[in-house]
C-alpha cells in the first residue's frame, strides 16, 4: 500500500517531487481530514470522492 500524503515528511516531499506531481495530477479524491488531494484513494488517509464541479451555462 502506498504511503498516505498525510504522512509524508518534508524530506519525503523534497526527495520525491516527480512522484508527488504524478499523484496530485488530475485529482479525483480528497482527504476529509486534511483536504489533501490525489488521483488515487490509496494516497490519502480518509479519502472521499471529489465531487464534479457544477457547470455554469
Amino acid at each position: 500500500m502506498a504511503k498516505a500524503l498525510c504522512k509524508w515528511k518534508k524530506k519525503d516531499i523534497e526527495k520525491s517531487l516527480h512522484e508527488l506531481a504524478r499523484i496530485v495530477d488530475k485529482p479525483c479524491f480528497i482527504c476529509k481530514d486534511c483536504a489533501r488531494s490525489a488521483n488515487s484513494k490509496d494516497f490519502l488517509c480518509k479519502a472521499i470522492i471529489l465531487p464534479l464541479p457544477h457547470q455554469h451555462s
